[in-house]
């Protein structure tokens, strides 16, 4: 079962999401619907971190649908909202990868690092 903490960093421009353990791509998914529902990407939200790092993720390739469609059905949300994702092994990176070539408009980038991750939410680097 899956370890998914969620906090804003301390000037509530970002959104951190730590997912760690064996986690299914249900449990993700769902873990989105309920953000969506709190109503967690106003402003002065400028992005998302998703933080793999230690995570054993059970995906498909076929699972980047949902995701896509997810955040393109939302985009009156994610427009203005980065979204990336931290990964640590080769396996997690993949689906990020595809999410980022599929849907360019989603705004979604993978990283190795968190503070890459936060500099490129902040317009730090591109």
């Amino acid at each position: 079962m899956a370890d998914i903490k969620v906090k804003y960093s301390e000037d509530g421009k970002i959104l951190i999401r730590e997912i760690r353990g064996k986690v299914s791509f249900s449990e993700v998914y769902d873990s989105w619907l309920d953000l969506l529902d709190k109503e967690a990407f106003k402003p002065p939200l400028k992005g998302m971190i998703n933080d793999f790092r230690g995570a054993d993720l059970e995906v498909n390739v076929t699972d980047t649908r949902s995701i896509i469609s997810l955040l393109l059905e939302n985009n009156h949300i994610f427009n203005d909202v980065k979204v990336a994702v931290i990964v640590d092994s080769y396996k997690n990176i993949v689906f990020p990868m595809i999410v980022e070539k599929i849907a360019k408009e989603a705004n979604v980038k993978p990283f190795s690092t968190f503070e890459a991750a936060k500099d490129w939410i902040l317009g730090i680097i591109d």
